[in-house]
């Protein structure tokens, strides 16, 4: 049974035609969907997050209507405000920050009897693992006293990963879990809840794909991989790695690894061998992080857009400066060589959205900074997540 009776007239047209074709052109086959027609609304539908897509690919799928809890800096670009909230129903979210106008849209969403998706990670995997959430969304799941239905997006990542340049050829799962019940989440504690939702959520790439060995085929299968991969395994150079085609070279001392159709890495130059991306990229957030991390110098990165902006708008600040890394904080410089500095202490948020894109909010002020296609924002979230997390150990 289709439940069709909420579904905006923009959908309706949408699904069977382009949604069709995003299903078909990705390769991309539902499982177990039957759960969600057959569970009365209201409820909740959560999953992990891989693909710039997944939205899309998931309401093309679903033979349900539901309505997406989105960034809010989407509903600031122009012309997409009255689609994402007229013509699709979606609810805006401050990604990295808490943000009770959601708790309440969605509150009254389900109120309704609508059915509200979102991705609890709240923001992309870069190497194929779990992102990981604040228990807080299980506090949230509590409060809301409906059913819960998570999705497995499985192979998504393969599909495009979040650094690639190129979309590749293979196939993808849309799994459906049996639904969590209100009397099922009130027998159990909220550490028992997250315990739970990160199990279910908590889709591994890496696991999935020694279980089913899943080709994705494509001859620029690396291209990109320098935005996650900034620090080279032998040398220790910053931002020194580039990428062609199926490799991944050191331009310092010629470091070179080569990415497989099930992306795993192969040892062509140099002296340590990586299994994965997932493998590079957690031994240099330790090394980054760690005590030799202290002598690393970061070079700047070319930025692009430099904005600022609140609730309904963004305004442009400078689209040419250098962005670079300081032992405290950030810096942007204009080409007058003027700046503004960000200390790591003053940021009370900071995320990545889309292009390569740093979201923060300091001293309560929301800032976008946008670098080169193939810089690494990366290192500057995971350098801040790092002090943060050494202030409030009291050490620094």
């Amino acid at each position: 049974m289709r439940v069709v009776s909420k579904k905006p007239l923009f959908i309706r047209l949408a699904q069977p035609t382009y949604g069709a074709f995003l299903l078909k052109r990705n390769h991309i086959t539902g499982v177990d969907l039957h759960y969600l027609s057959q569970l009365k609304p209201p409820y909740l539908v959560v999953g992990n997050h891989a693909h710039t897509l997944d939205s899309f690919f998931v309401s093309a799928a679903l033979p349900v209507h539901v309505r997406w809890v989105a960034g809010a800096y989407l509903f600031k670009l122009f012309g997409l405000r009255p689609l994402l909230e007229r013509w699709v129903g979606a609810i805006s979210k401050q990604q990295g920050r808490s943000d009770l106008f959601t708790i309440r849209a969605i509150s009254d969403a389900l109120k309704q009897g609508d059915i509200v998706a979102l991705f609890p990670e709240g923001t992309r995997t870069w190497d194929g693992e779990p992102v990981g959430f604040d228990e807080a969304i299980a506090k949230l799941i509590r409060m809301f006293k409906v059913p819960v239905v998570v999705l497995n997006l499985e192979g998504f990542y393969g599909l495009k990963p979040r650094w690639s340049e190129k979309r590749r050829k293979g196939n993808a799962y849309l799994r459906c879990l049996p639904p969590l019940y209100p009397d099922q989440i009130s027998q159990m504690t909220i550490s028992q809840l997250y315990a739970r939702l990160q199990q279910d959520i908590g889709f591994s790439y890496r696991k999935w794909q020694e279980q089913n060995h899943i080709p994705y085929q494509s001859t620029h299968a690396a291209e990109g991989l320098e935005q996650v991969l900034y620090l080279c395994p032998d040398c220790h150079g910053v931002s020194t790695m580039k990428t062609q085609g199926t490799k991944i070279t050191c331009s310092s001392c010629n470091f070179t690894m080569e990415l497989d159709q099930y992306d795993r890495l192969h040892l062509l130059h140099g002296k340590h061998p990586l299994e994965d991306v997932a493998n590079w990229h957690a031994w240099e957030q330790s090394y980054m992080t760690g005590p030799e991390g202290t002598t690393l110098t970061f070079p700047p990165d070319e930025g692009v857009l430099f904005q600022t902006g609140d609730y309904t708008k963004l305004i442009v600040l400078a689209k040419r400066f250098r962005l670079s890394m300081e032992k405290g904080g950030m810096q942007v410089t204009l080409p007058d060589n003027t700046f503004q500095y960000f200390p790591f202490d003053a940021i009370q948020s900071m995320i990545i959205n889309a292009k390569n894109t740093v979201e923060l909010y300091h001293n309560n002020t929301l800032y976008r900074i946008r670098i080169q296609k193939r810089g690494s924002i990366l290192k500057y979230v995971e350098m801040y997540q790092a002090k943060r997390k050494t202030l409030q150990g009291g050490t620094l």
